[in-house]
């Protein structure tokens, strides 16, 4: 098996020591109190990503990836929450060498139905409630996984939103555990439902791509497909020849297709959803509970192929935000080219409600 990279650096770093003591070097051995080689062993220590698997006491053993920097830190952890075809893998891609950078402790989830979640046996479909049911499982057990005791900010991605929305719909007393709650886009509350009557309405084209890509999984085997679904379109040539892949490769495809091949070993119960809506237990819109929220962000991609402006704001809505915030960027926000909007947009609203100045 493949040894992970912080490993290889840190054996590398113990069998120098180990060299030099041999050799009887007269310069002064370091040890571990020595406060640069000390650091530099945390530092290279914390390069590893923890793939953990843990009973959640819901009937199902999850994958969490986690990370936690190296020095201890003020920062809150971020708890990720992935969306459909997806996994906790999607995470780790940009952001969370990005936040761990900025010294936040970072988790994700696999939710029920992938790869790294096994659903049980003959299992195709997965109920949002437990999505939620799992979430708030594994919220429990978040101290096992991160360096600090302080509340969490939860970030969900596309319909990981739902299963946010589900969890503090069933315990609106667990909204006082997180320090905040932002989504990046979600699907909301009611659904996709009546977000793909207004695609139909638009693009029998988008509409119909849409629909085989994921009813169908063609983009499971249709590069160009996976590529307007997620990752902003097809290639584009520059005038100088050059070529514009959005900072995915033809392989990059190829990889994260076989990744979503595996995380659709069940799927979302879309029957089950319909009947167990987040905005149907909605008062004007807004959550249930909404008074005892954290600060809430709920962020769009100008991009978006799946996610309209008008999903946004009804999410907005239900989370009491004045307006969503949109980055530039396509569905996909934590991978390709432009991951970085959408992570330094997170960071700033973070440090922003953090300082208690107003959002």
């Amino acid at each position: 098996p493949a040894v992970p990279v912080g490993r290889r650096l840190l054996f590398l770093l113990l069998f120098s020591l180990s060299c030099w003591r041999t050799c009887g070097a007269f310069l002064p051995i370091p040890t571990s109190k020595t406060p640069a080689v000390r650091t530099l062993l945390e530092a290279l220590t914390s390069l590893d990503i923890v793939d953990s698997k843990v009973d959640l006491g819901t009937g199902v053993s999850a994958q969490v990836l986690s990370r936690n920097p190296p020095k201890q830190t003020s920062q809150p952890p971020i708890v990720f929450i992935h969306g459909s075809f997806h996994a906790a893998w999607c995470w780790t891609e940009k952001y969370f060498d990005y936040f761990v950078s900025l010294g936040y402790p970072v988790a994700a989830l696999s939710l029920r139905g992938t790869g790294g979640t096994y659903a049980g046996d003959g299992v195709k479909k997965v109920k949002v409630g437990e999505h939620a049911q799992d979430l708030r499982a594994f919220l429990q057990l978040l101290p096992d996984f991160v360096s600090t005791s302080a509340k969490p900010i939860l970030v969900a991605h596309s319909f990981g939103g739902l299963a946010v929305m589900k969890h503090l719909e069933l315990h609106p007393e667990e909204a006082d555990n997180l320090s905040g709650i932002a989504t990046m886009c979600s699907v909301p509350p009611s659904g996709n439902g009546k977000l793909t009557m207004r695609f139909l309405r638009r693009s029998l084209v988008q509409s119909y791509k849409i629909t085989v890509g994921f009813a169908m999984k063609e983009c499971l085997t249709d590069a160009e497909l996976c590529r307007d679904l997620f990752f902003g379109g097809p290639k584009d040539v520059l005038e100088d020849g050059s070529v514009d892949d959005h900072g995915v490769s033809d392989e990059d495809i190829a990889r994260y297709q076989g990744n979503f091949e595996r995380d659709t070993d069940a799927t979302i119960d879309l029957f089950d959803l319909s009947r167990n809506l987040s905005s149907k237990s909605a008062v004007d819109g807004r959550a249930p509970g909404l008074q005892n929220f954290p600060p809430c962000l709920v962020m769009g991609a100008t991009d978006d192929f799946m996610v309209d402006r008008e999903a946004l704001e009804e999410t907005a809505v239900y989370f009491g935000c004045q307006a969503p915030m949109l980055v530039d960027s396509p569905h996909d926000v934590m991978l390709g080219n432009k991951w970085k909007n959408g992570a330094s947009a997170l960071h700033d609203w973070i440090q922003t409600n953090r300082s208690g100045k107003p959002s």
